[in-house]
Formats: C-alpha cells, sequence, structure tokens
C-alpha cells in the first residue's frame, strides 16, 4: 500500500503530465497569378530572341553557301574560256549591233560547258561594257544578251544566275606583234534566290587579259 508521500508524488506527477513539444508549422507561400504571368512573359521574350537569332543564323548561312557556290560556278566559265585558243574568243559585236536576228547567237558564242558532256554556251553581249554600279537589280538591261543559268543548290532549280559577256579587242592600234594582242574579257551576273516570299538579287563581276602569247 501506498505512502502518504508515494501518494503525494502521484498527485503530482498527474497534475502536471508530461507533454511533448510540437514544432509551429511553416507557412509555404505560393506563387500569384501575376508573377507565373511575368515569368511566362520572361521566358516568351526569350524564346522569340532565340528563334530569332536561329532564323538569322540560318538566313545568314544560306546565302554564304549560295555566294560560293556562284563563286565556284562563274570561276569554271572564266577559267574555260581563258583556256580556249586566241582566235576562238570572238570581239563583242559594236552597240548597234542587233541581237534578234538569227545569225547573232552563232557569231557570238563562246563553246562553254556545263560539265564534260553537256554543252552550256555563252552569248557575247554587244558594246559597251556595263559596270556593277549602273545595274538596278533585278532588272535586266535591254542592251545585254541574257544568258541565264539555272542550278540546283540546295534544292530543285533555286538558283538563277544572269551572265552577260564583253569580249573587247586590247591590241595595241589594233594590231600588233603576237606579244602585243590581247583581249579583255569582262563577265557581269546577277543571281537571284528564294528566302521565303521575297526573291534577292546580288551582282558581281570577274575580269581578265587573254594575251595570243599566254603569258599572263
Amino acid at each position: 500500500m501506498p505512502t502518504t508521500g508515494e501518494k503525494s508524488q502521484g498527485s503530482r506527477l498527474g497534475a502536471h503530465p508530461t507533454s511533448l513539444a510540437t514544432p509551429a508549422r511553416q507557412r509555404v507561400r505560393g506563387m500569384t497569378l501575376v508573377e507565373i504571368f511575368v515569368a511566362l512573359c520572361v521566358i516568351a521574350l526569350i524564346s522569340t530572341s532565340l528563334i530569332s537569332a536561329s532564323v538569322l543564323t540560318r538566313r545568314l548561312t544560306e546565302v554564304a553557301v549560295y555566294q560560293s557556290s556562284v563563286a565556284a560556278i562563274m570561276q569554271g566559265y572564266l577559267e574555260q574560256i581563258k583556256n580556249m585558243p586566241y582566235d576562238m574568243l570572238p570581239i563583242s559585236p559594236p552597240a548597234s549591233t542587233s541581237m534578234s536576228t538569227g545569225t547573232y547567237a552563232s557569231s557570238n558564242t563562246l563553246a562553254t560547258q556545263k560539265d564534260d558532256v553537256t554543252a552550256d554556251p555563252l552569248i557575247l553581249s554587244p558594246l559597251p561594257v556595263l559596270t556593277v554600279g549602273s545595274l538596278t537589280p533585278p532588272t535586266v538591261p535591254t542592251t545585254v544578251y541574257d544568258n541565264v543559268k539555272v542550278f540546283d543548290v540546295n534544292r530543285a532549280a533555286d538558283l538563277s544566275i544572269h551572265i552577260w559577256v564583253w569580249i573587247e579587242d586590247k591590241t595595241p592600234g589594233g594590231f600588233g606583234t603576237a606579244t602585243q594582242q590581247a583581249k579583255a574579257l569582262t563577265i557581269v551576273y546577277m543571281w537571284q534566290i528564294r528566302d521565303g516570299t521575297i526573291t534577292r538579287s546580288y551582282t558581281g563581276v570577274i575580269k581578265n587579259i587573254r594575251s595570243l602569247v599566254p603569258t599572263y
């Protein structure tokens, strides 16, 4: 039987039961609609900038590919003409020559080729020689014989080149010794590519001197 002291102790224990301290709950704060909207706007702006940069990079890369292709094509024509016999290089007709006659093309033809088996001749334009600065792309001048060449680069027939060729006699006095006889070759070209719904035009020129004795 418990003693009085034990009852007193038990009473005290009962009066003060042991309790476990529970930590206070922390409030978790969510994002408001305004904050979500602002975040979406920021993401949209960043995405738009990245897409625009990607499109611009692709466009510049595509133009560079076409520029390289055009340069290689024109250099190919130039090398073919340089390697022709001197006597096979006709002089461009004077400015008053009509290009509509049936004999014009046959009398002013350069027998260039697209490949080893495909003929791809260039027809000379009447003098005078045009400069790139006088052109207004994409308009083709009426005073030239327009050699239109179409090539496949990225897609079928996606590159169109307008080529105008002149050969001038640069021999002093019209005639001289073998080392003095020379002809000046000028090729002016304009090329076009499709950029979506827009057609973009570019121009260029290459020149060379061909002598009877191939010293330069």
